[in-house]
């Protein structure tokens, strides 16, 4: 099935992914990020002590969302939608009155929680769960609503700040899930519709020749390809986090201004689009696990072309390899586990590896941060061999799963 008629047999089920993907944004770095200089200067912090509280916070959310993510599996997904939609509309107002470090810690541990925890956890799980043999078109289709929240929600944010202050702004944000999200939320999936649901053995598409035996989280834990594949999945949130939030360091170790590096995340950003399309044809042709092998190529080539100078157009080139290895990180971490593991516990298996991403995303400006300061060469060096290693231990599992699925078959 082509992304047209995908598109019109469900536009329901895609709104509905697109839908929690765009409002994640609430929760993203990216989005935050924005609100940084405000709170700095109005709680009177460094950009340190922030930096540590984020930490935490990010750190706090991911222990919690495994627990939440057993929910999927269990109840209706409008009912969770709700309840997560109003906790994210909590946590901007909650943020919206950050007067102390206290409250600014829970604010940004609600908002991680809610919306780069759950908010994405909802859409990917559902899409892949429900989708069988479009999932890799279904998941670049309702993935678009990230990229699209990226290429304009930190200009919009920027204008509410400049006019209403930040603590309006945050007021704003809360008052459009109310109003926005979960209205649609209810509007898309109705009554007993069985996207809500985990799907049955009975009702599995019996032409899908590629079905996998369900498996418990904590089968998963005892499933040694895992571990090999674990690297691959944490490598990027580790990585990319760090990248982008001392974009200073690479900017000052090269020469370019600020205002150059911010204007190459277009590139990024419509290097997550262009990919989207591209990247769900090669899922559904080759399967994720195939494409999961080689996902971190692009930013590898990208690192490569810092090491060749200091020309400012070499930021846009690993701004735009980088933007292709979001997109296809984001589409088949999605769908890897759905794969292997089944559907049945997916939510449950979702959650658990998010939550390594999560951490992942927490210690990366750590780490990333004291390479890019000591030396910036050795650190982008040091990361190609990293991804090296990390490809021919993703290639050793898949390559263990596909010949246990030619067993089973």
């Amino acid at each position: 099935m082509n992304y047209i008629r995908l598109a019109r047999s469900y536009p329901d089920y895609l709104g509905y992914g697109m839908l929690h993907y765009f409002f994640s944004c609430m929760g993203q770095t990216f989005l935050i990020s924005t609100f940084v200089p405000s709170f700095v200067e109005s709680l009177s912090v460094t950009n340190n002590s922030f930096s540590l509280i984020y930490g935490l916070a990010t750190i706090c959310s991911a222990m919690i969302l495994p627990f939440a993510g057993k929910l999927i599996d269990q109840f209706r997904l409008r009912n969770i939608s709700m309840l997560t939609g109003a906790g994210l509309a909590l946590a901007c107002l909650l943020a919206s009155f950050a007067s102390n470090t206290i409250v600014l810690f829970f604010g940004l541990l609600s908002l991680r929680f809610f919306g780069q925890g759950m908010m994405v956890l909802l859409g990917s799980t559902s899409i892949a769960r429900y989708f069988d043999l479009s999932r890799g078109k279904a998941l670049s289709l309702s993935s678009m609503g990230l990229p699209i929240a990226e290429s304009f929600m930190p200009v919009l944010i920027i204008l509410l700040i400049q006019n209403f202050g930040w603590s309006v702004s945050w007021q704003i944000l809360s008052g459009s899930i109310l109003v926005v999200f979960i209205p649609l939320a209810i509007l898309l999936v109705k009554g007993d519709n069985p996207f809500q649901f985990v799907p049955q053995e009975k009702d599995k598409g019996k032409a899908n020749l590629d079905r996998v035996q369900d498996v418990s989280r904590k089968e998963v834990l005892r499933d040694w390809r895992f571990y090999m594949l674990l690297p691959g999945l944490i490598f990027l949130p580790l990585f990319i986090t760090g990248m982008f939030i001392h974009q200073n360091l690479l900017a000052d170790s090269k020469g370019w201004s600020m205002q150059w590096m911010a204007s190459c995340f277009v590139g990024f950003g419509m290097a997550r689009i262009t990919t989207n399309f591209i990247a769900g044809s090669l899922i559904d042709r080759f399967s994720s696990r195939n494409v999961f092998i080689f996902y971190l190529f692009p930013i590898a080539l990208g690192l490569g072309t810092l090491l060749m100078g200091t020309h400012p157009w070499l930021a846009m080139s690993y701004m735009i390899l980088a933007g292709i290895t979001a997109s296809l990180s984001g589409l088949t971490s999605s769908s890897l586990w759905a794969e292997i593991y089944g559907v049945r516990h997916l939510g449950a298996i979702k959650s658990m590896a998010t939550t390594m991403m999560v951490l992942a995303s927490a210690i990366g400006p750590i780490i990333i941060g004291y390479g890019l300061s000591h030396n910036t060469e050795i650190t982008i060096m040091t990361s190609i061999l990293i991804i090296i290693v990390i490809t021919i231990c993703s290639w050793i599992a898949i390559r263990a799963t596909t010949a246990n699925k030619k067993l089973v078959a």
